[in-house]
């Protein structure tokens, strides 16, 4: 799971002299100001919450916590700061804490309902050959609302919103209603973020919302071991498919040598990548993550701390895939299912004679399952409660965003702009409501 939806400060609220320290217009300055936005906490201000958070920490307990890198620090104005999360990251990074917790693992913990709906696709997948099951038909409301305020008085309100792509597992996209009649749907071919654009100018004492409502089938899809085994078959190492999603290159997308001691002599596709998925699902937990846009290298930031959410896990377990030579590339969206909405990211590898492959590191194993096929699902399959948008990171929005986006990398949470710069997310509300998910076979 990403991180949780942003708790966001309406802008109404707010003056509007103060509606400037959201306006981004220059990125330097913009992704500096988020940094010191995330290490919002003095040393002492962590400490006291940390000792709130947790009574029977002694000094010399909390102290040995900084040292082991447990908790995040950065010497910054006015001397050392914390990360606003690490306090509460503690109990989820700290390996004796997270254990006293009951946790064993990524998916240790996971609700019985998503061990429920991995039963029923395996047990529907009779080949294992990754033939779509189990279709269901979504329909889901995006909603964008930036609350009016003078400071933005004469100005136009730009808007991108995530839309659903088509993938093997998605189908019958169809865009049902729309606040704005006038839109702009990207494409594949401009973008690998699937958006809707919509823009109005801002009105005298009206908040600008924007929103629609679409629709699409999803299927669940599931990949058995003896067939992936069964039907691998050597790559082409010289298609244009093999060498875009084997390149190490990337600002995120980096060589990582770690996978190499990982998988040891394995050379089967298959075994390196459940070598690698056990690896980070077993040894990386789950943490509230900085913003995106603050971190150089998210890979090597999730190795250098030890912890990392759904985006940074899939992007390391994309970077040590593409290490060993075997395609891997990103997938995210939102997760859909019951009592768990929320940002989502994950990752697919693509095995020759077989094709691209779900795979859900974040998820980990559901090891509460007697099922093996359950337990080990993440790996090889994937579940309906999905609204894929995005094939990749970091690329350009359609139309063009003339600013620093608030999310560099992901595309979920939407992005808003004027004349005068990026509206950062404080600035605005959006919302992503499920009307209905309904199945269409039995």
């Amino acid at each position: 799971m990403k991180r949780l939806l942003l708790m966001l400060l309406p802008m109404a609220a707010m003056a509007s002299d103060d509606v400037s320290q959201w306006v981004e217009r220059d990125s330097t300055v913009a992704i500096a100001n988020r940094i010191d936005r995330d290490f919002s906490l003095t040393l002492d201000e962590g400490i006291r919450e940390i000792k709130s958070l947790y009574p029977t920490l002694g000094d010399n307990n909390i102290k040995s916590y900084i040292d082991s890198g447990y908790v995040e620090l950065r010497d910054g104005q006015g001397g050392m700061r914390m990360y606003r999360k690490s306090p509460k990251n503690l109990r989820l990074i700290c390996r004796s804490m997270r254990q006293a917790d009951g946790w064993n693992g990524r998916g240790s913990k996971a609700r019985e309902s998503r061990l429920a709906v991995a039963d029923t696709i395996v047990s529907l997948s009779d080949k294992g050959d990754g033939t779509p099951v189990y279709r269901h038909r979504v329909t889901l409301r995006f909603s964008l609302e930036v609350p009016y305020n003078e400071a933005l008085k004469g100005d136009t309100i730009r808007t991108w919103m995530p839309f659903p792509m088509t993938t093997d597992r998605q189908s019958d996209v169809r865009m049902l209603d729309t606040s704005h009649r006038d839109y702009i749907l990207s494409s594949p071919d401009n973008s690998v973020h699937r958006t809707v654009y919509m823009e109005q100018p801002v009105m005298t004492g009206r908040d600008a919302r924007f929103s629609y409502t679409f629709s699409y089938d999803v299927a669940g899809q599931y990949f058995s071991p003896e067939y992936i085994i069964a039907n691998l078959k050597p790559y082409n190492k010289d298609s244009k498919q093999y060498k875009e999603y084997t390149a190490t290159d990337e600002r995120h997308i980096i060589a990582i040598p770690l996978a190499r001691e990982i998988v040891g002599g394995e050379t089967n596709p298959f075994r390196q990548s459940e070598l690698v998925y056990d690896y980070i699902a077993g040894n990386i937990p789950w943490a509230g993550a900085r913003e995106y846009s603050t971190l150089d290298c998210i890979p090597r930031y999730v190795l250098e701390h030890g912890y990392g959410d759904c985006g940074q896990v899939a992007l390391l377990y994309i970077s040590m895939m593409r290490t060993l030579g075997v395609p891997a590339r990103w997938e995210s969206g939102w997760m859909l299912h019951p009592g768990e909405k929320n940002y989502h990211d994950w990752a697919e590898v693509y095995f020759e004679g077989i094709g691209w492959v779900p795979v859900d590191v974040s998820f980990g194993r559901y090891t509460a399952s007697g099922n093996t096929d359950v337990r080990t699902f993440c790996s090889h399959g994937q579940d309906i409660y999905r609204f894929a948008s995005n094939s990749g990171v970091g690329g350009e929005l359609y139309p063009p965003k003339r600013y620093v986006r608030s999310e560099t990398v992901d595309f979920q949470a939407g992005e808003v702009e004027t004349s005068r710069g990026n509206l950062f997310y404080p600035l605005w509300n959006s919302h992503l409501e499920i009307i209905k998910i309904e199945p269409l076979e039995k």
